[in-house]
């Protein structure tokens, strides 16, 4: 089983306008509205793909209610903590003659320390099942930033992976407890290490450079596909995963597609390099359907005989991964 857990959780609204203009007067031409949160979005990938799922995290008053109903008319495992104050509603405006996204996402409700206890024991619980935990997305006022990180400490004592898919403080404190995997974008990646990269090469390297700040492996996504440093035979090995351009009808949501692909592939066991070609796949068909983490299994399959993998440096030869807990195998 694999759990996703989203602690700000929301209800994701998508207008699409025709020729979107800031200042002026609109009418949609198609709306949708559907639970969201990086985390949702991931748990509505990996049923998509076929694998047992389950989404957990904080919801409250009435969006809350509409949240858990929507997930349970998706048939989509859930199993939240019910808070005070009201979860989020985020609202998204996709411009189909140009491509553009605008989205506005609210901060979302505060959370009481007492609130926060009970998820904890709420996940321990759920994770006795689970061979993976997915943390994702940001955080509701009230949360300590430490939060991510200290649930890693508590999963890898049991000995669950752990993949995590946020960013700033939150994921810089992470990435400090070892978690199996973390995914940023290529500017999260950047607010993570500090400085930017000048070119493609240093991006690859910055892969590697996550690892050295402490998590056991680390893919950099971009709109191409990425870059990843993952243990391959015991050494960390720099691949690069790439897929031809495509024009995308709404982008937003592909980085939660591509962390399901991922996930997804390496809970069946799937090498390194099968792993990339299903989560460059997923994050690009998610690309041509509105509303996030939302996949057609025939067409991600299809897409993934597209993607390129290449090893740029590491492997058997490569730099050896240090100690034997990080030696530690994905489920």
């Amino acid at each position: 089983m694999i759990l996703t857990v989203t602690l700000n959780a929301a209800i994701d609204k998508t207008l699409s306008v025709p020729s979107f203009r800031v200042g002026r007067r609109h009418r949609t031409v198609a709306q949708q509205a559907m639970a969201g949160g990086k985390g949702i979005n991931v748990a509505r990938a990996l049923k998509c793909l076929g694998r047992p799922v389950i989404a957990t995290g904080l919801a409250g008053g009435a969006t809350g209610t509409r949240i858990v109903e929507e997930l349970t008319a998706e048939s989509i495992l859930n199993d939240f903590v019910r808070i005070g104050e009201e979860s989020r509603t985020n609202t998204s405006v996709l411009d189909p003659t140009s491509g553009e996204q605008t989205e506005i996402n609210e901060r979302g409700p505060r959370v009481s320390e007492a609130e926060i206890e009970t998820f904890r024991d709420k996940l321990l619980y759920l994770a006795r099942g689970a061979a993976i935990v997915v943390f994702a997305g940001s955080l509701p006022r009230g949360v300590e930033p430490s939060i991510y990180a200290d649930l890693i400490r508590e999963l890898s004592k049991l000995g669950l992976t752990t993949v995590v898919d946020a960013d700033g403080e939150p994921l810089r404190q992470a990435v400090k407890c070892g978690p199996d995997l973390v995914s940023p974008n290529v500017s999260e990646a950047e607010e993570l290490v500090g400085h930017e990269w000048a070119d493609e090469a240093e991006l690859a390297e910055g892969a590697r450079e996550i690892v050295q700040m402490g998590a056991r492996e680390a893919i950099i996504t971009r709109h191409d596909g990425c870059y990843a440093s993952l243990n391959i035979d015991g050494c960390q090995t720099l691949l690069r995963a790439q897929i031809s351009e495509r024009e995308p009808v709404a982008p937003a949501g592909s980085g939660d597609a591509f962390i399901a692909g991922y996930v997804a592939a390496r809970y069946e066991g799937a090498a390194a390099e099968e792993c990339l070609r299903l989560a460059v796949a997923a994050g690009a068909d998610s690309t041509a359907r509105m509303g996030a983490g939302v996949l057609e299994l025939r067409d991600v399959e299809r897409l993934a005989g597209e993607v390129e993998v290449k090893t740029l440096q590491g492997g058997p030869a490569g730099d050896p991964v240090g100690g034997s807990d990080t030696m530690r195998r994905w489920k």
